[in-house]
């Protein structure tokens, strides 16, 4: 078993800030029903934050201890690279509005030639949420790099006793995965009665990528909002330091080796 501690969220900057934004002809229906509403769509934006990506080498972290991945990722190593890719995906919805739906992929791009030499994604965390769970920070990665996290029966009492939840992370439902074992893996992450989709969430992504080349990923984001005249499909999201949409935006996860 490998041991691994990500760096918690907080300390890790902000990749980019994405505002959601609703079809043209959309808007244009809104405004003859409610200028609040627009207001709240426009005035305070509706934001999905991506934190810098961690990313870390398995073959680098492993190459002395050869023991500690199976026969299998051994016969792989010498034309295929696995990183850990972790960070932050965090929803701020503006007031009056909710997150009701959203969905998060990751495009991922290498300087090889089209598939089948690209990076694909071999292991996805979370996998699946259906009720509020508290795991350890520090994870284990299987000989067959798959990801193992411990889970905290009694989380109140653990943070009493350390002083500091950035030893844990917390999930709430429900989020599921899609498209494990290919190039465009993401989260979806859906509201329930109790808890809506708000705050942050560490997303943790396992790729296999060819050796020596750089490993890219582009963002597409959609959501779905809850305001005072129904719900409100989101999508299109643009980067507020750009002002293209994220979609168009390439953002580095590993240099060369």
């Amino acid at each position: 078993m490998i041991e691994i501690h990500p760096v918690p969220p907080e300390t890790m900057p902000t990749m980019l800030a994405a505002e959601g934004y609703p079809d043209e002809k959309l808007v244009e229906q809104i405004k003859l029903r409610s200028g609040a509403v627009i207001e709240s769509l426009f005035g305070a934006k509706n934001q999905v934050w991506l934190s810098q990506p961690e990313s870390i080498n398995l073959l680098a972290l492993t190459d002395k201890r050869k023991d500690a991945l199976s026969p299998f990722i051994m016969a792989q190593a010498n034309q295929a690279d696995f990183w850990l890719i972790h960070w932050a995906c965090s929803f701020r919805p503006a007031s009056g509005c909710e997150f009701v739906r959203a969905s998060v992929e990751v495009r991922l791009e290498t300087d090889a030639p089209a598939a089948p030499a690209g990076a694909i994604a071999i292991d996805m965390f979370p996998r699946e949420i259906e009720t509020p769970i508290t795991l350890k920070r520090s994870l284990g990665l299987s000989p067959e790099l798959k990801f193992s996290f411990a889970e905290v029966v009694n989380a109140e009492a653990s943070l009493a006793e350390i002083g500091s939840s950035t030893e844990y992370i917390h999930y709430e439902p429900e989020i599921t995965t899609f498209a494990l074992g290919e190039p465009t893996p993401g989260w979806d992450f859906n509201k329930t009665k109790a808890r809506p989709i708000r705050g942050s969430r560490d997303l943790f992504l396992l790729v296999k990528k060819p050796r020596a080349t750089a490993l890219w990923g582009r963002f597409q984001l959609t959501a779905t909002l809850q305001t005072s005249i129904g719900r409100i499909p989101l999508p299109r999201f643009v980067a507020g330091k750009t002002a293209k949409p994220v979609i168009d935006e390439r953002y580095l996860f590993c240099a060369h080796d």
